[in-house]
């Protein structure tokens, strides 16, 4: 933690990041929204440490624990951001219509990247996605460049 004081007052400059390293199940690209690998067998080195692409459609990694710090190759091991101010992740163009400073976001439909809360969706379209970020400013569709708050769902 960083403290430093300024004119008689205690200013707290940290950011609270936090990363944790893990396997991919699959090439990872950095940016990616990723989620843990809930195979029905068990990844090699067992369930909470592998990730995948995060992708609603897909019922085994449809809820999203953070965003890959880095690129990743199939059976790596890579590191992934799951807390605190992250300024590379990838959302979908989505936001940018309709996406505001603190819009609350989750796993898109588009692999890989954040989208705008819908609790309206149906299950598995959205609806039921853990919260993961909040959004701070909207970069450029598909690409590791919007600025983001992670949540840490998975209390990682």
């Amino acid at each position: 933690m960083s403290v430093y004081k300024l004119d008689g007052l205690n200013a707290n400059n940290e950011r609270r990041q936090r990363f944790i390293s893990v396997f991919a199940s699959e090439a990872i690209s950095k940016g990616d929204v990723v989620a843990f690998d809930l195979a029905a067998t068990e990844p090699t080195n067992g369930y909470g440490n592998h990730v995948l692409i995060c992708d609603t459609g897909d019922q085994l990694n449809r809820h999203a624990i953070g965003v890959a710090f880095e690129a990743i190759a199939s059976g790596a091991k890579g590191i992934i951001q799951v807390a605190g101010y992250c300024d590379y992740a990838k959302c979908d163009s989505g936001i940018s219509d309709s996406g505001d400073e603190g819009d609350v976001l989750v796993a898109g439909a588009e692999a890989g990247e954040f989208e705008k809360l819908d609790s309206s969706g149906a299950e598995a379209a959205g609806g039921d996605t853990i919260p993961c970020a909040l959004l701070i400013e909207y970069g450029t569709d598909g690409t590791a460049d919007s600025i983001v708050y992670l949540l840490n769902p998975a209390n990682l």
